[in-house]
């Protein structure tokens, strides 16, 4: 009998124990990016104490945290994803297309890497899902520009100019969101997709959209 209630306390013991874990479970969070008025000595978890660059906010991103980013130009790529976005769930949403840009890749593609994946764009190599919301993205005129072993891509909401041939490697889905081909090009490649959806999409282009690759 006294074994039972032992066995008994030591269950409710156990279970007790356990509750301030799932108490002190981390909430996901919105960390703020200002390119202009921010400073990466802030916090970035008040509007008005924003980072200056996403590659701070990201690095202080716990996987399911979404970041804010103000008006103005932003990119990771050269940044190492190691540090950064690997294995992170993230959301960027933007003020909408008219403010906020995200740059995919180099501003201007290397010459000498046309023809290659090496135009692409790392920042985000073993990253879970990327969410872009509300923004512009930009690309460029080269093949082979575009988000390099991201998992998942999502993108909402957004207007993507240029061409695209990597998004994510499991899948790509786009909701409300404007592309504008190059003149003579494609919006996008299925380069890298298995799955690929399209909600509500505009294709402004001049013959070519879609290469199932």
């Amino acid at each position: 009998m006294k074994k039972r209630i032992f066995a008994a306390l030591l269950c409710v013991i156990m279970m007790f124990g356990m509750l301030p874990i799932t108490a002190l479970a981390a909430e996901p969070k919105r960390i703020y990016v200002d390119a202009t008025e921010g400073n990466d000595k802030n916090d970035g978890l008040q509007e008005d104490r924003p980072y200056k660059t996403v590659e701070k906010a990201v690095e202080a991103a716990e996987s399911g945290d979404t970041i804010q980013l103000g008006e103005g130009n932003y990119t990771l790529y050269g940044v190492d994803s190691g540090t950064t976005t690997k294995g992170k769930d993230l959301t960027f949403v933007g003020l909408g297309t008219e403010k906020t840009a995200w740059n995919i890749g180099a501003e201007v593609p290397n010459p000498d890497n046309f023809g290659t994946e090496y135009n692409g764009d790392y920042s985000f190599d073993g990253a879970g899902t990327v969410t872009f919301q509300n923004m512009t993205l930009r690309s460029g005129k080269a093949d082979y520009l575009g988000f390099i072993r991201a998992n998942n891509t999502v993108v909402e909401n957004c207007t993507i100019n240029g061409e695209t041939c990597y998004w994510g490697y499991k899948s790509a889905t786009f909701k409300n969101t404007i592309f504008n081909c190059p003149d003579g090009r494609y919006a996008l490649w299925t380069y890298s997709s298995p799955t690929m959806t399209f909600e509500n999409c505009t294709f402004n282009s001049s013959g070519k959209v879609i290469n199932v690759y």
